[in-house]
């Protein structure tokens, strides 16, 4: 059925195309099928594997409700595909917005220069979560591992987030060099300590020491906000006992710690 608000269709589509791709790389996957008749071939024009262009794929027949792409017989490069009428249709709609969206977009940038980098700031703010952490952060290192891969998201000056994650979630996310991501960190997943900068080491492999900036007092647990620098925030509910024993009060100083498999990472899709 369709949206009886387009615009918000629109909206999301271009709110999120900075961020991640993901629904473009799948749509340039489906016009590489539809040009080069090959999944494989397909795949490798994009950069992708074959088993993520794959998934990729059945992910699309999913969300359509109906297949887009079949297989052929008698196609080159390891397993020939074509796009069914309904992929036709999908393809065709997807060039023809892309192609006035262009325009559009060019089109404003002349009437108000400089809006278009507005829209960053608007998908940023879009965002809904339940983590009290949020961290936007470009990925500067992956390092891939047999069981998991750890991820470094660089989230302000001189600031960074690990995370660690399965490979599938790598590939799912299409995480790679210099794309744009989000760390969510829970707010009782932060261990908080006195200020331990310099004095000691931790299996913890973020870190972040900072001010605090407001402790607010439940009836068991208390919420405790630090300001870690960069214009960021760290959030941790820990047991009022806690707070006592740690002697944690406003202005004073304390460390936030966090195990990198505590780090959640997503993108806007």
């Amino acid at each position: 059925m369709l949206d009886s608000h387009p615009e918000r269709l629109v909206q999301s589509f271009l709110m999120g195309s900075k961020q991640s791709r993901s629904g473009q790389r799948r749509l340039e996957l489906l016009s590489k099928i539809a040009a080069l008749g090959s999944l494989s071939a397909a795949a490798k024009a994009c950069g992708m594997s074959y088993k993520g262009a794959w998934q990729a794929m059945e992910a699309m027949n999913l969300a359509a409700e109906q297949p887009l792409v079949v297989a052929q017989k008698g196609g080159v490069g390891g397993g020939g595909m074509i796009l069914t009428p309904a992929g036709d249709a999908l393809l065709g709609a997807y060039q023809l917005f892309s192609d006035k969206m262009q325009h559009w977009m060019r089109e404003l940038d002349t009437l108000s220069p400089g809006v278009l980098s507005q829209l960053d700031i608007m998908r940023k703010i879009s965002m809904k979560t339940s983590a009290r952490n949020l961290f936007h952060g470009t990925v500067i290192k992956i390092v891939h591992g047999a069981v998991n891969c750890e991820v470094i998201l660089a989230v302000g000056h001189d600031m960074q987030v690990v995370a660690q994650i399965t490979p599938e979630s790598l590939e799912r996310l299409d995480l790679k060099i210099n794309s744009d991501a989000y760390a969510l960190i829970k707010a009782s997943w932060v261990l908080l300590s006195e200020d331990i900068a310099g004095k000691f080491k931790t299996s913890a492999r973020n870190e972040f020491c900072g001010e605090i900036l407001t402790i607010e007092v439940g009836a068991v647990n208390s919420d405790v906000t630090i300001d870690i620098g960069s214009a960021q925030k760290m959030s941790a509910i820990i047991t009022n006992k806690s707070v006592e024993s740690l002697g944690l009060v406003v202005g004073e100083r304390c460390c936030a710690l966090i195990k990198a498999s505590h780090v959640l990472l997503a993108i806007a899709d």
